[in-house]
């Protein structure tokens, strides 16, 4: 686990997001836009982008390919991903990422 993404293999991330006070529905409208982008050919680098939901707190699985570094900007720099950094909505957000363990 570390708090920053490794250069190789593939990457997992999961990510927490808490929202602020009465935020949850309206944090939650902008997660599933940013499920919907991570999902399309317009990020062509992820492999799995799923977020759910637990009262205000929101757990994110993200998957993607050998080509890290590619697939964490193509993901920042849409849209959907602006508009949740900007929204304000978070209290609190965490981040791991992981390498894959290999199959056999």
């Amino acid at each position: 686990m570390a708090d920053q993404a490794p250069s190789s293999g593939k990457i997992v991330v999961f990510a927490r997001a808490v929202a602020k006070e009465g935020k949850a529905d309206e944090l939650q409208r902008l997660l599933q836009e940013a499920v919907r982008s991570a999902n399309s050919d317009k990020e062509p680098y992820t492999l799995t982008y799923r977020c759910a939901r637990h009262g205000d707190e929101f757990r994110l699985f993200e998957e993607y390919d050998q080509d890290i570094e590619q697939g964490i900007k193509s993901h920042m720099a849409q849209e959907p991903f602006q508009n949740l950094i900007k929204s304000g909505l978070t209290k609190e957000v965490e981040i791991k990422y992981y390498n894959e363990v290999a199959k056999l």
